[in-house]
């Protein structure tokens, strides 16, 4: 795998924790969904945990990129912290939405310790 495919498999994971997992969840309200949501709409628990996660993954994704872009513009190899970040961000979906308590924090402290490498990795 290259940078390159990492970067766009983080952006495929993107699209399932801004759009494909919610939608799951909340299919029972599609038609709020498909409408202009005027209302604020009462979400299940794992829909809940899904918009936390999608934020989440929202906060960490522009340094990551950023690192990415980096390495490949210095020639520095950072593939496996950068496959390794993406793998733990998986995991953190997985654990968040399935409630999976205390690795959901483990693994999320994990890949905030693969941005700090892939940082000073830089450096």
């Amino acid at each position: 795998m290259t940078m390159t495919q990492v970067i766009l498999a983080t952006l495929a994971l993107t699209l399932v924790h801004i759009w494909f997992v919610p939608a799951f969840f909340n299919r029972r309200h599609l038609k709020h969904l498909m409408g202009s949501r005027d209302t604020q709409l009462e979400l299940s628990m794992h829909a809940a945990r899904a918009s936390r996660a999608s934020t989440n993954f929202q906060e960490s994704l522009v340094p990551f990129l950023a690192l990415c872009l980096l390495a490949m513009i210095t020639g520095t190899d950072l593939l496996l912290l950068a496959q390794s970040w993406l793998g733990l961000r998986v995991v953190y979906l997985g654990c968040y939405v399935g409630g999976i308590n205390p690795a959901r924090s483990y693994v999320w402290v994990a890949s905030l310790i693969v941005l700090v490498m892939m940082a000073v990795g830089l450096a």
